[in-house]
């Protein structure tokens, strides 16, 4: 048994408003685990016996609960007393060591303020199970909700709460309007053809996490919107990938879609499933053959091509191998390494629209040097065709991301 559930082995691909109480059904849990989802962030009502069911539910079918109960919630009004203690304890040590928990729902979006309370919490709750996941998800970091810095917020609550993990949400892609698309033209954030804009600060956001979690060696989870809402379109396939793999470029451990069965999103109610399930299957295929080579890498940089956005940097440049550079649409490339300082590259396309062509050129460090493209039907690295890692053209759907490795082994061409 792993130190927590963090690190057995299993990557959180977690639907935001899952089944809940009665909608926590066997038909319904099993298309969960089908489309890819390996969590589900549900709410329970009642006592020990309505979460133990729920629990076994969701354990016969391959998905865990993070649970959504009013006992740990803090909200505003909590009160942290000692009948509210008894009661999480009696909850906590009835179920701590069922297979279909992850963890524990304590608050969505809290300001600052709430942080010494939820520290608190957080703290008792861990006591009686160090194990699975406290789970505390924040807003975007775009200000301090209440502290004077985006940074400052964050920086107090790793403090405070010592956290599992950090997660905040972010959703990027609106439908603008007439005006803004005018105004906005040429800005490399807006997709006239399609009225789309993405928010100018989503990389500048994943920025700061990238950076937090590696100062603090926590992993953090991000997440990709999957439901029609306000001015958020329904999204395309392209749309999900597209925040999805960028958020896997910048080192993200855990990934989440707002939503799951909350407003028809991916399920209904009858267990018949949506547009938005496929493409979340479909997608999620693709994360689940890809985390295993993708966790035990090690982030150490972000780059763009073309224009920049807020908190986005060019390309370094060096005067030793190996030099990466591109040619081409924008892309987004992560940069990785493994215990080896084998270098890997995470690229993602730049736009959640159009399909994108661009030339990697890797002046690889020893003569005979491959770049190699991890092959998601094999689930191993490959060679490129035709292989020269100094030119190397490749094309990506929208939204796409590939991981390519520099160097070492991997399995010969597909052709």
């Amino acid at each position: 048994m792993t130190a927590t559930v963090l690190e057995d082995g299993v990557f959180p691909i977690m639907g935001w408003a899952g089944p809940g109480n009665e909608m926590i059904r066997a038909d319904v849990m099993r298309g969960m685990a089908e489309a890819g989802f390996t969590v589900s962030h549900s709410s329970v009502s009642g006592g020990v016996d309505d979460i133990r069911r729920a629990l076994d539910v969701a354990a016969s079918a391959g998905v865990r609960l993070l649970v959504v109960h009013s006992a740990w919630h803090v909200g505003d009004d909590f009160q942290f007393d000692d009948e509210r203690r008894a009661l999480i304890r009696s909850l906590v040590e009835a179920i701590r060591d069922h297979p279909g928990l992850y963890g524990y729902h304590l608050r969505d979006e809290p300001r600052f303020h709430l942080l010494p309370l939820l520290a608190e919490a957080q703290r008792f709750i861990r006591e009686l199970d160090g194990y699975h996941l406290c789970y505390i998800n924040h807003n975007p970091p775009i200000e301090g909700w209440g502290a004077p810095t985006a940074e400052a917020f964050w920086r107090r609550y790793i403090e405070l709460a010592r956290p599992q993990m950090l997660s905040f949400d972010h959703y990027p892609i609106i439908i603008g309007t007439d005006e803004e698309i005018r105004r906005l033209a040429g800005a490399p954030h807006v997709f006239a053809p399609h009225r789309i804009i993405v928010k100018p600060d989503f990389f500048s956001c994943l920025e700061l996490l990238r950076n937090l979690s590696n100062a603090a060696r926590l992993p953090f989870w991000a997440f990709t919107c999957s439901v029609r809402h306000g001015p958020y379109p329904t999204p395309t396939e392209g749309h999900m990938r597209f925040q999805l793999m960028n958020d896997l470029a910048y080192g993200a451990q855990g990934l989440q879609y707002f939503t799951y069965a909350h407003d028809n999103a991916m399920v209904r109610p009858d267990a018949s499933t949506t547009e938005t399930w496929e493409l979340a299957r479909r997608i999620n295929r693709d994360i689940l053959a890809l985390a295993p080579a993708l966790r035990p890498l090690r982030n150490i940089g972000v780059f763009r091509t073309g224009p920049l956005w807020s908190g986005t940097q060019h390309l370094h440049r060096s005067h030793l191998a190996p030099l990466v550079d591109c040619e081409g649409d924008p892309v987004t490339i992560g940069f990785f390494q493994d215990a080896e300082d084998t270098l890997y590259l995470m690229v993602v396309n730049g736009s959640p629209c159009d399909w994108a062509r661009i030339t990697l050129k890797v002046d690889v460090a020893q003569a005979g040097d491959k770049l190699y493209v991890f092959d998601l039907a094999a689930r191993a690295f490959r060679e490129l065709w035709p292989p020269d890692p100094r030119s190397q053209m490749v094309t990506f759907a929208p939204g796409e991301g590939r991981l390519f490795k520099v160097g070492g082994a991997g399995l010969g061409a597909n052709f």
